[in-house]
């Protein structure tokens, strides 16, 4: 397979650009289905997520690998729900991000006819202004996690959304590209940011089942003991960092969506067990 573009800094969002345009996607059905169970026993939420790519070196003790494309991943504090968890820049919709909407499409006026703002536009006005929506919400999102300003944020399209059955929660997963180095500022939820290339992704030996053995609080609560998922393993500083989840299977589609070939299974010889925490789902210290 040949990942050449992974290291063209301006190819490859073109390249994304023009993938995502072409892929289908239901933020008018889901948002249809949030309103109908709004005042059910069950409701669902949504929430927009900013995959952020940035092109950047990687530093090692030994020098500097080429430039190329990364994914800056959040690694969450211990103060939030799911601590220790890889995930990206996002939160659920708020009152102001309707008003951060129409601003959001006021300044784009000058952009609107270009890029993957037009391919957007063509989808047609109702889904165009649920990723406007989507968009506003994970700018502001990104803006309080991580300081990443609205403006060093290059729009490259949407992907599909994701249902996140434990927490009746729909994510709407925005992708863009980070224009420039920044400093970021972490809030309490960040403990670190985690850049990993988008190469390592097509290393087979990256790839296991990750085992989690669930507390007895937690079993009660009908949550299967081992609880086991597929997951994505990068080392980084002697450590490794466990990606799995809503946000492993968002950063699978977005390959499925970009790429001709797939990316490798995991591999069910190798297993990463670990004991998942009691307060996994509440955030709450014990």
């Amino acid at each position: 397979m040949d990942l050449s573009i992974l290291y063209q800094e301006e190819k490859f969002p073109e390249l994304v650009r023009k993938k995502l345009a072409s892929a289908p996607i239901d933020y008018e059905e889901q948002f249809t289905f949030i309103k109908k169970m709004r005042f059910s026993s069950t409701p669902w939420e949504g929430a927009g997520i900013l995959l952020p790519l940035f092109f950047a070196q990687e530093k090692t003790k030994e020098n500097l690998s080429p430039a190329q494309y990364t994914f800056l991943l959040n690694k969450r504090s211990a103060l939030v729900q799911q601590p220790g968890d890889l995930c990206v820049p996002g939160g659920g919709i708020k009152p102001a991000d309707k008003l951060l909407q129409k601003i959001l499409a006021m300044v784009l006026l000058p952009w609107i006819k270009k890029g993957a703002w037009l391919l957007a536009k063509q989808r047609g006005k109702g889904i165009y202004e649920k990723i406007l929506l989507i968009l506003s919400n994970a700018l502001r999102e990104s803006w309080e996690e991580i300081r990443l300003h609205p403006l060093n944020i290059e729009f490259l399209g949407a992907l599909p959304a994701y249902r996140l059955q434990s927490r009746r929660w729909i994510m709407f997963p925005v992708v863009g590209r980070v224009k420039k180095a920044w400093r970021p500022k972490l809030s309490w939820e960040v403990e670190k940011i985690i850049p990993i290339p988008l190469a390592a992704f097509f290393e087979a030996a990256n790839y296991a089942l990750y085992s989690l053995e669930v507390p007895e609080n937690l079993k009660a609560q009908g949550i299967p003991d081992p609880w086991e998922f597929p997951c994505f393993v990068y080392k980084m500083n002697g450590a490794e960092e466990i990606l799995w989840g809503a946000t492993y299977m968002v950063i699978r589609s977005f390959f499925h969506i970009i790429f001709p070939f797939p990316l490798p299974s995991p591999n069910g010889q190798r297993i990463i067990r670990r004991p998942l925490l009691t307060n996994y789902f509440s955030g709450s210290q014990n």
